[in-house]
C-alpha cells in the first residue's frame, strides 16, 4: 500500500520529510473527560488553531472575543509572568521552525509587546510543547502509525488504526491526502477517561502569522520569570 511504504520512511528524522505534506490550516478542538474516585464527572474542552508550513508549525489557544481582550490589556500592562499571580500564558501562539538541519526553535509570541521569547528545551512543558516535532507538525508522529493495527483499507481520504495500550484504547482516524491525524481518540476500557482531538480544515488566513512576529524583538523565557 502506498500510504504504508510512505509511512516507513523515516518522515520525523529530517526535515525534508515536512515537504511532502501539504500546507494545513486547522481548527482543533480538544475533549477531556475523567470520572474520579468521588464518582465525579469532569470536562474540559478548548480549541486551537493551527497553521502549517513547510519547516513552520503556528498554534494558538482560540478564546472568546471578551477573554482576548482580557489577555491583551494585560499583555499591554506587562503583566504577562510566568509564576506570577495574575499571569495566564496559554493565549500566547506557539511558533515552531525547523531548519534543514533538523534544529527546532520554538517561540512564544507575545502580540501587544511585539516580542518573540525564544524557549530552550528544559522549559518547553512550561510552553505546552511536548517536544515532539513529528506531533505537532503531523498531529501524530507517522512513523507510529505502521505499529498499529489498520482497520478497513482507506477509505474517502482516511485510514483508520487502533492499539491497545494496556487497559486503554487508542484510535487514529489518518487524513491520507492532507497528511495529518483528522482524529485522536484514546479511552479506557472502564469509560472513566477520554481523550479526543478532532482536526478540522479552515480558511487560510490572509497573511501568515509568522510573516507579521518575524520583526518583532527577540527575548529570552527568563525575562517572563518572577
Amino acid at each position: 500500500m502506498v500510504l504504508m511504504a510512505a509511512l516507513s520512511l523515516p518522515l520525523a528524522a529530517s526535515a525534508a520529510g515536512d515537504a511532502e505534506a501539504p500546507d494545513q490550516n486547522l481548527r482543533i478542538q480538544h475533549h477531556v473527560m475523567s470520572i474520579g474516585k468521588d464518582g465525579v464527572q469532569r470536562d474540559s474542552r478548548y480549541a486551537d488553531l493551527m497553521f502549517r508550513r513547510a519547516g513552520t508549525v503556528w498554534v494558538e489557544r482560540e478564546l472568546p472575543p471578551v477573554l482576548r481582550a482580557d489577555h491583551d490589556h494585560e499583555a499591554r500592562e506587562g503583566k504577562v509572568h510566568i509564576g506570577h499571580s495574575h499571569a495566564d500564558n496559554t493565549a500566547a501562539p506557539l511558533w515552531l521552525r525547523r531548519d534543514a538541519a533538523g534544529k527546532v526553535q520554538v517561540g512564544m509570541v507575545l502580540r501587544e509587546q511585539r516580542k518573540v521569547i525564544e524557549v530552550d528545551a528544559a522549559d518547553y512543558g512550561n510552553v505546552g510543547y511536548g517536544g515532539s516535532w513529528a506531533n505537532a507538525y503531523w498531529l501524530v508522529d507517522p512513523a507510529s502509525l505502521p505499529r498499529m493495527k489498520p482497520l478497513g483499507a482507506a477509505g474517502r481520504g482516511v485510514q483508520r488504526y487502533e492499539v491497545q495500550q494496556g487497559e486503554s484504547t487508542l484510535r487514529i482516524e489518518w487524513d491520507t491526502v492532507g497528511r495529518y491525524a483528522r482524529k485522536i481518540e484514546q479511552r479506557n476500557a472502564h469509560g472513566t477517561s477520554l481523550n479526543v482531538m478532532t482536526a478540522s480544515a479552515i480558511a487560510a488566513p490572509k497573511t501568515l502569522p509568522w510573516k507579521t512576529a518575524d520583526a518583532y524583538e527577540r527575548g529570552e523565557y527568563s525575562d517572563l520569570l518572577d
